[in-house]
């Protein structure tokens, strides 16, 4: 049986981070001792993935230095792009490298409680939605609470929150339906853009996994500042902070 394996997404340029970019990458913004990459790494080793792969473009080689230190044992490899493929273009990328689809796809900018076994044993084409988060900050899926429906842009959503729909969390299983159209795509490609949703117009489901724990992503500065309260959080539930 293969071992789980998992895309990290953690090339993109940052720059909204404003001058915290110059000094790290987005997955390796330290937030109360710890960073998005190292963090992700030990509670995805802890459900059991064993081989992890990395994308690499800003700040490339402080990224690939602290996977390196974070991975614990496990197999870790680097998709270097030289152009960003786009999180699209990185997953087909990836699966050409495994022989098949990573089993989980991750962007690599949060923490969170997130369950990762039940999101590993959730079938492929799966993506989770936080339905706390605001939907006027991020936009969302549109979904009946078992399947998604559609896409919700950010100035469409109107309301914070809204029963019928949530924001994704960057966390999905690939399927492969995503990645035939992914092939198609032109340069960078969009995962949700031009994989989730062709895939969906063309009648494939999307289930749809809920998580209404924690789940903070730190892309602007001010996030960055809020999320040492979400890291202590989750140290109080005995969460890992990072690898062992």
């Amino acid at each position: 049986m293969r071992e789980p394996s998992a895309l990290l997404l953690a090339a993109g340029r940052a720059t909204r981070l404003g001058e915290l970019r110059e000094r790290h990458a987005k997955a390796c913004v330290p937030v109360a001792g710890v960073h998005p990459l190292a963090f992700l790494l030990g509670a995805l080793r802890e459900a059991g993935v064993r081989r992890f792969l990395v994308n690499l473009h800003w700040r490339a080689e402080e990224v690939r230095r602290e996977a390196e230190a974070a991975a614990g044992g496990a197999a870790l490899d680097f998709l270097e792009e030289p152009e960003l493929l786009g999180t699209g273009g990185t997953l087909a990328a990836a699966a050409r490298r495994l022989g098949a689809s990573p089993d989980l796809v991750v962007n690599a900018k949060f923490f969170g409680d997130l369950p990762w076994r039940r999101i590993l044993a959730a079938p492929p084409g799966t993506l989770v939605l936080h339905p706390p988060s605001d939907l006027r900050a991020f936009g969302g899926f549109l979904h009946d609470g078992r399947r998604i429906h559609g896409l919700l842009p950010r100035a469409e959503a109107g309301e914070a929150q809204r029963p019928d729909a949530a924001v994704y969390t960057g966390v999905a299983r690939p399927a492969p339906a995503w990645l035939a159209f992914l092939e198609k795509a032109s340069t960078p490609a969009c995962l949700v853009r031009d994989g989730v949703l062709p895939a969906l117009a063309a009648g494939r489901a999307a289930p749809v996994l809920l998580h209404r724990g924690l789940w903070h992503e730190i892309s602007t500065p001010e996030r960055v500042a809020a999320a040492a309260a979400v890291v202590e959080r989750l140290r109080a539930q005995g969460r890992p902070p990072e690898p062992a």
